[in-house]
């Protein structure tokens, strides 16, 4: 094979490689938005991603922020290490037909987590104000803060 010919080859193969493989962020954003049509919940665009943020060693990128909910993506070592959503309420409960519910159980469905476990989970979360539970390969920590209105967090991390 003539030099010029092998410069092609591998310019070819290097461009095939490039445009075949996802990283994981981009499977995760393309997964939840197949869900997210599924709940009606606003879809994932990566031209409004935040830039990676670090402090006190955790590194973090805002997916999508709303006035109603926040989801965000941790970290470690340059692999996503899990994930949050927080959602906010002007009452003192989260309404269960409300952006920020539709976006809790998208999330759910794109992870693979039992939706009714996450369900009983979060009224555990409102009961004592923090609940913890495992479900396959995750850690799921629901924190809620009721006070004037209701404010509710899952992170969600890889075991």
């Amino acid at each position: 094979m003539s030099r010029l010919k092998k410069i092609a080859f591998i310019l070819l193969l290097s461009i095939l490689l490039t445009g075949c493989g996802q990283n994981e962020l981009d499977t995760f954003v393309d997964e939840f938005n197949q869900s997210a049509r599924k709940y009606d919940t606003t879809e994932l665009m990566e031209n409004e991603f935040g830039k990676i943020e670090s402090e006190d060693g955790e590194e973090w990128r805002n997916l999508f922020e709303s006035k109603e909910y926040l989801i965000r993506v941790y970290y470690e070592n340059n692999s996503i290490s899990g994930y949050h959503i927080n959602v906010e309420s002007d009452t003192t409960s989260i309404d269960k037909k409300g952006k920020g519910y539709n976006a809790v159980l998208t999330l759910a469905d794109t992870l693979g987590l039992n939706i009714s476990d996450l369900e009983k989970g979060m009224q555990e979360g409102f009961n004592k104000d923090f609940y913890e539970y495992e479900d396959g390969d995750y850690k799921v920590r629901i924190y809620v803060i009721n006070i004037i209105s209701a404010s509710m967090g899952i992170t969600i991390e890889k075991k």
